[in-house]
């Protein structure tokens, strides 16, 4: 793909009111656990994609992201932001290097996501600090899933278990995405049922449904209720 192909699909994808809300539940979850700005603490985005989240991450440290996708870094480091190409499946951080290590949607799409947990805990400095999202209820597994190349969903017990035997102790975690759970579920029942092709739910929306459906999914991200179910979770860990 042209570059410049790539960096206009990407901008439009930014814009989905998926990719917006979390943005905010990220702002919400720095705001929460890390406070305030200190240029001595290292930051570490995993997956970073193209960089959205890393001017967010920037403002309570210094920054680095790390992706597999040259297109992505070369996006960063047009803009100014700190990256380097970087495969965690392959590559091992360095260890003690970092106060912070964010991985936002990533671990689902790593075969041995055990493995990077446990090179993540390496590279965290003593009490540092881990934060995540990955999606939610393996049930649901289906061509969404298939299309942006995941290897699993998460239940909140295989979660748990697989962060906390990594060298890591899970501090908090909560679901997020509940209000259009609703509307979702059936949807994608409904797909797996008519059809096994990959088929991803993110492509673009007619502006006023995508605005709609980012008012609902702000407000419960604004309100950060402590909910039952929802179709991501998300937390922080801490390095033993």
């Amino acid at each position: 793909m042209d570059y410049r192909d790539f960096q206009r699909l990407n901008s439009k994808k930014n814009e989905h009111f998926w990719y917006k809300a979390r943005r905010l539940l990220v702002t919400n979850l720095l705001q929460s656990t890390l406070k305030n700005k200190n240029e001595e603490r290292q930051i570490i985005e995993l997956g970073c994609g193209t960089g959205v989240q890393l001017p967010l991450l920037s403002q309570y440290g210094t920054v680095t992201g790390l992706d597999i996708v040259p297109e992505s870094i070369a996006i960063i480091k047009m803009a100014g932001l700190s990256g380097r190409v970087f495969d965690i499946e392959n590559e091992s951080l360095k260890n003690n290097s970092a106060e912070v290590v964010a991985c936002f949607d990533v671990l689902e799409h790593l075969e041995h996501d055990e493995a990077a947990l446990k090179k993540i805990a390496r590279a965290l400095k003593t009490q540092g600090v881990f934060l995540f999202s990955v999606p939610a209820a393996p049930w649901l597994f289906g061509p969404h899933d298939q299309a942006a190349s995941h290897f699993r969903r998460y239940s909140k017990k295989e979660i748990k278990r697989k962060i906390n035997n990594s060298g890591l102790e899970l501090k908090t975690i909560n679901y997020w995405n509940a209000w259009l759970f609703p509307i979702i579920v059936p949807l994608r029942l409904i797909k797996r049922v008519i059809s096994s092709r990959a088929n991803s739910d993110t492509k673009p929306l007619p502006s006023f449904l995508n605005n709609i459906l980012y008012q609902i999914l702000a407000a419960e991200t604004k309100l950060g209720l402590k909910l039952p179910w929802g179709l991501s979770l998300y937390g922080t860990a801490y390095k033993k």
